[in-house]
């Protein structure tokens, strides 16, 4: 019995111990993580509030004179803009469209480097190339490649039968939509390629010898085991890709600028040109208060589906 009260006695000290130690660890994060965050805070949102409060003003950069609150006028005059409209439309296109070649693409990709043996395993650091290029050289690089006069994609085009004269890819509106989707694949691939390649990793291999067992094909097995395991992996790297490419500016501006018209300007592009080119520092605040409220609906979307079990 003695013995007994004593192990309790030294059980609970430790626990207290341990509560301590806790506590001050806690303590030591906080005071260390204040001043990045005190920061991080000032960087991301003073603007954001500043970008809320302009937005309820009629504040013009040509007017300094005018600076008078108009409330929600802002607002209602984005829902009469066929431009915001454009962009609406525009934006979905191009980000939904991008996402799911990407997704495709790099889905074959990384099955195909799963089979590989380990002596080329070294080819999956090559795939990471396009991804690391900064976002304004890729586009420069695409600029050249679609040029009408010098582009290496009329000539192989041409070469190959496909077209009989050279096309103007960034002077047609469509064709110049597909220009920068092709672009931005091409940039992306490596991302989604990665994050497949190790959700591959997972699939259990029992449960794919498993199904060749029982007289599966490959297509089959993919469909009813590989499938499955990976999906968490699909749509998480997914939504990210659709959150990122709202925001996604440097590849379109150097290619087209929004160009020809209106047939690629995203809303990143149309907040920019009204509050850089047209000076609407207020206009251009409420149409970036409405993407901010879309991309927090998608990023709630993503947390919730982090925490999600597949």
């Amino acid at each position: 019995m003695p013995n007994n009260k004593f192990r309790k006695k030294k059980n609970n000290v430790q626990l207290k111990n341990r509560g301590g130690n806790l506590h001050d660890s806690s303590k030591t994060a906080v005071i260390l993580l204040a001043p990045g965050l005190i920061i991080m805070s000032f960087v991301i949102l003073y603007p954001l509030l500043r970008a809320f409060i302009l937005s309820f003003y009629n504040r013009e950069l040509t007017k300094p004179n005018q600076n008078s609150f108009v409330l929600f006028e802002n607002f209602q005059r984005l829902l009469h803009d066929d431009t915001f409209w454009t962009t609406v439309k525009n934006t979905f296109t191009f980000t939904l469209t991008t996402v799911f070649i990407s997704v495709i693409i790099a889905l074959v990709i990384a099955i195909a480097l799963d089979q590989l043996p380990k002596k080329f395993s070294g080819l999956r650091g090559l795939i990471l190339i396009p991804w690391v290029i900064p976002g304004i050289v890729v586009g420069f690089l695409f600029l050249y490649m679609f040029d009408y006069d010098v582009g290496i994609i009329n000539f192989f085009l041409q070469r190959l039968g496909v077209i009989e004269e050279y096309v103007p890819w960034l002077m047609d509106g469509n064709l110049a939509m597909i220009a920068i989707i092709v672009a931005h694949v091409w940039n992306q691939i490596p991302f989604h390629t990665l994050m497949i390649a190790a959700g591959l990793k997972t699939v259990p291999r029992d449960l794919q010898e498993a199904a060749f067992a029982e007289g599966a094909n490959r297509w089959q097995e993919f469909w009813h085991v590989t499938l499955p395991n990976i999906k968490g992996i699909l749509v998480i790297s997914s939504l990210l890709m659709l959150i990122r490419n709202f925001n996604n500016f440097p590849i379109i501006f150097t290619m087209t600028g929004g160009g020809p018209g209106e047939s690629t300007l995203t809303s990143v592009l149309h907040i920019y040109k009204l509050a850089f080119e047209k000076f609407q520092l207020s206009y251009a605040s409420a149409v970036g208060m409405i993407w901010v409220v879309v991309l927090l609906v998608m990023s709630i979307v993503y947390i919730r589906l982090l925490q999600k079990e597949y």
